[in-house]
């Protein structure tokens, strides 16, 4: 392997193992949510080690809220995460399950309940 493509990958690893830190996400997390069945290889991948597969690095940009142009040094910093619907249920159920339409709008009740309690 050449020094270029070894700082390369350690640039890449760098990146990944910063925004799971700043996310307060395990590399266990990270390894679930990117397919992988254990840590090892996102610990591999976050030394510079090990190559992300072309295949899976829309996975790891959408695992840690940024895009793949950010993961691979073509943008200097990563974009304001966007939180999505689905991110907020994944983190007030636990993304196990489903979560039906009238669980949701309950939260959604209760949110609005909490807002306008503390306005008065």
């Amino acid at each position: 392997m050449t020094n270029q493509r070894k700082n390369y990958l350690t640039e890449i690893g760098k990146r990944i193992k910063d925004l799971r830190i700043e996310l307060n996400m395990t590399q266990e997390e990270l390894a679930t949510r990117c397919g992988y069945k254990s840590r090892s290889t996102i610990n591999k991948i976050e030394l510079g080690i090990n190559d992300i597969p072309q295949s899976k690095i829309n996975a790891f940009a959408k695992a840690l809220n940024t895009t793949t142009s950010y993961l691979i040094g073509m943008q200097e910093q990563t974009p304001s995460p966007t939180v999505t619907e689905n991110d907020l249920k994944v983190a007030l159920f636990g993304g196990s399950g489903e979560v039906t339409d009238e669980m949701w709008e309950e939260v959604k009740n209760f949110a609005e309940f909490v807002k306008n309690k503390n306005k008065k």
